[in-house]
């Protein structure tokens, strides 16, 4: 294993589940306001551990991690994929025994009821409008901020110390890396309340499938930023698949459960599907030449 993967691990590691085990044993409370500054800060931790490690290593920080802000069109792609995906997740999870869409949800009327609070009256439908246009704002901003605190290493640092692995290999190490990752906030009840210990292997799982999508945007794009806002549109926008829903559960439904493993596995058969064509086309270039 290179030395910089390994000093990484155990910096990135090392942070972030000693910051998740002092939280928890100081009582805190992912629900809370403390708690949602905590998950923030929790999503920097990457970033501070690819600056420590490349000064340990004599490198500038942020070199070769691939930050770059010349605007593609793979940013608009990054940008409007997710929430895609998070409507879809929400339609096909009502697919499943049991579940089916309800405009009326309990999760649906306290979000209403708390917009009310605020002067705002909408319906069910009117707040999955308010909920998709947030979340692409966000997704462009506040939430790429903080997704790029991962992101600079899960698809910036990483791929390029895994530079001679190839593209899947490289997608299933940082994949399980990154799914280990969020362990302390899964295990503290982050995506899956009532499932923490499965939720862990399920969040690596997700993250296994959904690494090949992201580290082919910032292939694509030549850019961590556009994996950054792909991250942060996917966060934003996450609720959607499961607000909607009556029945099921944590494990099953919504993005984070099977139904989104599903998603993802279908968006990585297409990947490689373009990405053995493309190779193909390479081939018969160079045989014709």
């Amino acid at each position: 294993m290179d030395k910089k993967l390994k000093v990484f691990l155990y910096v990135c590691f090392g942070i972030s589940f000693i910051a998740g085990g002092a939280f928890h044993f100081l009582g805190g409370d992912l629900s809370s306001a403390s708690g949602m500054f905590f998950a923030s800060a929790y999503m920097l931790i990457p970033l501070i551990s690819v600056i420590i490690t490349q000064l340990i290593f004599g490198e500038k920080p942020f070199s070769d991690v691939g930050v770059s802000f010349k605007i593609n069109k793979w940013w608009i792609v990054a940008w409007l994929l997710m929430p895609v995906v998070n409507i879809l997740a929400m339609f096909a999870s009502t697919l499943l025994p049991g579940v089916s869409l309800d405009p009326n949800s309990e999760l649906v009327r306290l979000a209403i009821a708390d917009m009310s609070t605020k002067g705002l009256e909408i319906d069910g439908w009117g707040l999955l409008a308010i909920t998709i246009v947030g979340s692409l704002f966000a997704g462009f901003t506040i939430n790429a901020f903080f997704a790029f605190g991962e992101e600079i290493a899960w698809r910036g640092f990483l791929p390029r110390v895994m530079s001679d692995w190839g593209f899947w290999k490289k997608s299933l190490v940082i994949g399980i890396v990154w799914g280990f990752w969020h362990a302390p906030l899964i295990l503290m009840g982050h995506n899956y309340p009532d499932h923490p210990i499965a939720g862990v292997f399920m969040m690596v799982l997700l993250c296994v499938v959904m690494t090949p999508v992201f580290l082919y945007l910032r292939e694509k794009s030549g850019s961590t930023m556009v994996a950054a806002i792909a991250h942060g549109t996917l966060n934003g926008s996450a609720g959607i698949s499961v607000l909607y829903l009556a029945g099921g559960n944590d494990l099953l439904c919504g993005t984070t459960g099977l139904v989104g493993i599903m998603i993802f596995i279908i968006l990585d058969l297409l990947i490689y599907i373009l990405k053995k064509k493309i190779n193909s086309i390479h081939v018969g270039t160079e045989i014709a030449s």
